[in-house]
């Protein structure tokens, strides 16, 4: 048969898939032929690879005929390397198709020399990195069949171990003894067992290597580290194989090495092999010190187990184990630290030097530690005194502001009031001198999509709008759903027929315009520069976002325009004439006290649906309209009535009359919303003097006020928190439940925005935009401003959008505190820890904390839901340390009522805890009475760690002073 004839048989095999047939043909290949073919092989590759019946892969890959175009290579490169090569091409060797079948490819290859068939096996072992790498099965065959000494490379051991298992394995005497040392072979073999039988590669181990080959090499492995998983295979053979005393004596140096930090079972094992042999009492003291050292339950009691009987025998070697005690001390068992104390007050007799005893103390329980000063100290006075709490102070005054000030960050509701009062006054004052601060402040200080946005959210977008209108008047052409659609010119894109437009022609000032993309000012992601690559692709993904949410309308009801991030808003806006969906119309505000001089309605406004917003933030927002509004109308008043006169939104009384009376000199009545707002900042009580004093101003928003100092403030809700899982929720740790926060209607005060806030929302509002002013918003009225804060907060789908400012500004406002307040200081005890203990010694301070309802919430949170309770306990004892040991113990009653495990349940450390500290913190309190859930379990039978604790406190509670 001539060469072309061979050339074109191979052809044609390699294009049938005829793995089989082209196996046996290569085998029979001369060299001449092998060259030809060779020659030949790069071309079919490449011809494969645009021959879509041949199999074509992704990416270049040749997947359906990668086993016969390996096959051709490896039988007819000449040289070993190039074959080796390529067998491991990228090309060929896809990691998502099946591995070729190695027994086709040693067949392929079995026509060439015996040596040249050995270079092959070890160059392609060499290549190994994985153990899953495609080629593993065929480099292990290859071995196999040259009868070839396996190189000394380490994943080629850990691949053979994971391959599959052959019964006569030739690779088995040179590949199994380097288990000991090969990287990643443990973790190969962590699947083997030694029950009910020792599996394969344990069995074969101890059958095929000498016993003393398999002790060295397991202790070797155990000090060269790794993972429990990685060592797991070496535990087991090191159990199976079972070394007698005489083995072990040679490394007991070694085991003690791996006591104090090795993984718990390799310290397990190297336990078993120290307890039983025979050791000076040097060792003794170094193995159990190093046993109490571990973090393991288990093992530091078997050390104090061990120091027990070696102590029943030599107990005037205790001062050798002083620190083995000590460590004890400080382990988180509790089974531990009360062994370890009870073996010290044991041997007490025969300590010389107790210094090292009481200075470890500290690290025990209240109660333990007094067992141990009592027996070691003659003049100990008692136990730790608790601190005082702080006394309450009175928040400074509040900040003054002028118009220039800013940019007005989000969430500064400090800033945004002064500024608010700064700017109201001098538009009075000096308006010419106004525009051009705020000219030059805020010329720039506008967000593409602000006049485009359907409502505006953010009381920044208020102001800023405010701002502008102070600037250029009329410069607001009103919400794009109240005016015609607009005409863009060329240079702002050409509207396509499919309703997409181009942003091509867009000046380098527009673009540099639209990089705004929030209402903080920053700018939106991507470069910043125009022509950059960055921006080009920002811009081209935000154009096709845009275009899909033009042609397909049902994506904005799921996701409504105004809540899409604002660089989304403005291409959206910025590319289709189509309108936004509008928002529920709402009646412009009103001026209850005079229907006089009540405004024309405005034909549109740009609050928010009140169904989406929040309470405070639909009254907050309605203000910042309402001064809009006269702004536009021109009907500014000389001052504002609402701004504070200390920091935590308190406004003094007297400066309330003086603005009605400066109000009054002017001419102008006060903003309706401006006037409601003042009323829920002046404190509580009725003020007769007062309220004659605001009578003869002689103005209507003065009688308001004048009834408002008559009759006192509003009283406080009593809210309620109603927490219940719904039926057929699986446990109590369900997200399937109902937190609903509600309180009893307040008497109206005839103010309908005033009313609105008051009312209980109906339905959870997720969107918090402006919670940071809440609580100065309401601040004689605490609870209120919790109440919002809380509604949502229980909630397994959505993330509350508190921080622990939230709770801060909480513990400076004024007024009662119940359920909400008590609700979000549990929830930041379990989150933030020791940020949420000044707030807390703030509330108790002042006598306002609710601990009962504390204690109760913190244990439903850990039941309930994500959140443990757990990570509070450290922070309730550095609480207690502080002064609040007293409020630290009513939290810790009602929480071990919800906290201890019931009937069925199992007993975490975290229980045993907290009863701990419940013991700490009640003798520091001095209480007595019996909980009794604490003393259903002290009268359980056993000894676990949670009966002995609760035995413990109930005895203190209920002992007879």
């Amino acid at each position: 048969m001539t060469i072309d004839a061979i050339r074109t048989e191979i052809k044609a095999l390699v294009f049938d898939h005829d793995a089989e047939g082209l196996a046996g043909r290569l085998a029979r290949l001369t060299d001449a032929e092998r060259a030809a073919v060779a020659a030949d092989a790069r071309g079919l590759l490449a011809e494969l690879r645009t021959d879509w019946d041949a199999g074509w892969g992704v990416g270049g890959l040749v997947v359906g005929a990668a086993e016969v175009m390996m096959m051709v290579g490896a039988a007819t490169l000449p040289g070993p390397a190039g074959a080796a090569t390529w067998l491991t091409r990228r090309d060929l060797n896809p990691r998502w198709s099946d591995a070729p079948n190695p027994h086709r490819l040693v067949r392929a290859i079995s026509g060439r020399p015996a040596s040249w068939r050995a270079d092959l096996a070890v160059r392609l072992a060499r290549r190994v990195r994985r153990t899953d790498d495609r080629f593993v099965p065929l480099a292990l065959a290859l071995l196999r069949d040259a009868g070839v000494t396996p190189p000394d490379h380490e994943p080629l051991v850990a691949a053979w171990l994971s391959a599959t298992v052959l019964a006569e394995d030739p690779l088995t005497p040179h590949l199994l003894p380097k288990i000991f040392e090969a990287t990643g072979a443990g973790r190969a073999l962590s699947a083997e067992t030694l029950t009910p039988q020792p599996s394969h590669w344990l069995a074969l181990t101890a059958r095929t290597l000498p016993r003393e080959q398999i002790i060295v090499g397991c202790v070797g492995r155990f000090l060269r580290g790794g993972d429990g998983r990685d060592l797991r295979f070496f535990v087991r053979l090191h159990t199976f194989v079972a070394p007698t005393p005489q083995e072990s004596a040679g490394r007991l140096r070694d085991y003690l090495r791996l006591l104090p930090v090795a993984p718990g079972q390799v310290a397990e094992l190297a336990w078993r092999q120290v307890r039983g042999a025979r050791l000076d009492p040097a060792d003794v003291a170094e193995a159990i010190e190093a046993m109490t050292f571990r973090q393991e339950t288990g093992l530091a009691v078997k050390g104090l187990t061990w120091l027990d009987r070696h102590l029943g025998r030599h107990p005037e070697r205790v001062s050798d184990h002083v620190t083995a005690l000590t460590h004890a001390y400080g382990h988180a068992s509790h089974e531990v630290r009360d062994r370890a104390v009870t073996l010290t007050l044991k041997h007490a007799a025969h300590l010389t030097d107790t210094a090292p005893i009481l200075e470890a103390a500290d690290l025990l329980p209240s109660a333990s530690a007094r067992q141990l000063f009592e027996r070691f100290t003659e003049d100990w006075s008692g136990d730790f005194t608790p601190g005082r709490l702080p006394e309450a102070t009175v928040p400074g005054p509040f900040p003054g502001s002028g118009p220039a000030s800013g940019p007005l960050e989000v969430g500064d509701w400090v800033g945004v009031e002064a500024w608010l009062a700064a700017v109201t006054r001098q538009a009075h004052a000096d308006r010419d001198a106004l525009k051009q601060t705020l000219a030059r402040r805020f010329g720039e200080e506008l967000r593409p999509v602000l006049y485009d946005m359907p409502a505006w959210r953010s009381p920044r977008d208020w102001c800023t709008a405010l701002a502008r209108e102070l600037v250029n008047p009329g410069e607001d052409p009103g919400p794009p759903d109240a005016r015609p659609p607009r005409r863009r010119s060329s240079s702002r894109g050409t509207t396509s027929e499919g309703g997409r437009a181009s942003t091509r022609g867009t000046t380098s000032d527009e673009r540099q315009a639209s990089s705004w993309a929030t209402s903080s000012g920053e700018r939106r992601s991507g470069a910043e520069e125009p022509g950059d690559l960055g921006q080009a692709l920002y811009d081209s993904m935000m154009n096709v976002a845009a275009t899909a949410y033009q042609l397909f309308p049902g994506l904005r009801t799921i996701f409504p325009l105004h809540e899409m991030p604002d660089s989304f808003q403005e291409e959206f806006l910025r590319t289709t004439d189509l309108r936004t969906d509008p928002p529920e119309p709402e009646a412009p505000p009103e001026d209850l006290y005079d229907p006089r001089t009540r405004p024309a309605p405005a034909p549109w406004n740009r609050l928010p649906s009140p169904r989406r917003c929040a309470g405070p933030d639909l009254f907050l927002l309605s203000r910042l309209d309402e001064l809009l509004r006269a702004a536009k109308a021109g009907t500014l008043p000389p001052v504002l009535l609402a701004t504070p006169t200390r920091a935590d939104g308190h406004l003094d009384p007297e400066t309330l009359l003086d603005r009605l009376i400066e109000c009054a000199a002017a001419g102008r009545e006060p903003l309706p919303l401006d006037l409601q707002q003042a009323l829920l900042r002046v404190p509580p009580g009725p003020s007769p003097d007062l309220a004659e004093r605001a009578r003869a101003i002689g103005t209507a928003a003065a009688a308001t006020v004048a009834h408002w100092f008559g009759r006192g403030a509003l009283p406080s809700p009593r809210v309620e928190l109603t927490w219940t899982l719904r039926p057929g929720s699986y446990g109590d740790q369900a997200l399937d439940q109902d937190a609903k926060v509600s309180w009893e209607p307040i008497p109206p005060t005839g103010l309908a925005h005033l009313d609105t806030l008051l009312t209980a929302p109906e339905t959870i509002s997720f969107r918090r935009g402006s919670r940071e002013f809440w609580p100065g918003m309401t601040p004689h009225h605490r609870e209120l401003a919790a109440a919002h804060l809380a509604v949502g907060l229980i909630d397994g789908f959505h993330q509350p959008q508190l921080t622990i400012d939230d709770l801060s500004a909480l513990a400076q406002a004024e007024g009662t505190s119940g359920p909400a307040t008590a609700l979000i200081l549990a929830y930041f005890l379990t989150l933030e820890g020791d940020e949420a203990v000044p707030p807390l010694l703030r509330l108790a301070a002042e006598g306002a904390l609710p601990a009962a309802e504390t204690g109760r919430l913190l244990g439903l949170l850990d039941r309930r839901t994500r959140h443990a309770a757990g990570p509070a306990l450290p922070s309730l004892e550095l609480a207690a340390r502080q002064g609040a040991h007293e409020e630290v113990w009513t939290i810790l009653c009602h929480f071990l009522a919800v906290f201890l495990p019931g009937e069925g349940e199992r007993a975490q450390r975290p229980h045993t805890d907290a009863v701990v500290l419940a013991t700490t913190i009640a003798t520091w309190a001095g209480a007595r009475g019996e909980i009794p859930e604490v003393a259903a379990y002290a009268k359980r039978r056993g000894s676990t760690s949670l009966t002995r604790a609760c035995r413990g406190l109930h005895q203190l509670l209920t002992r007879q002073t």
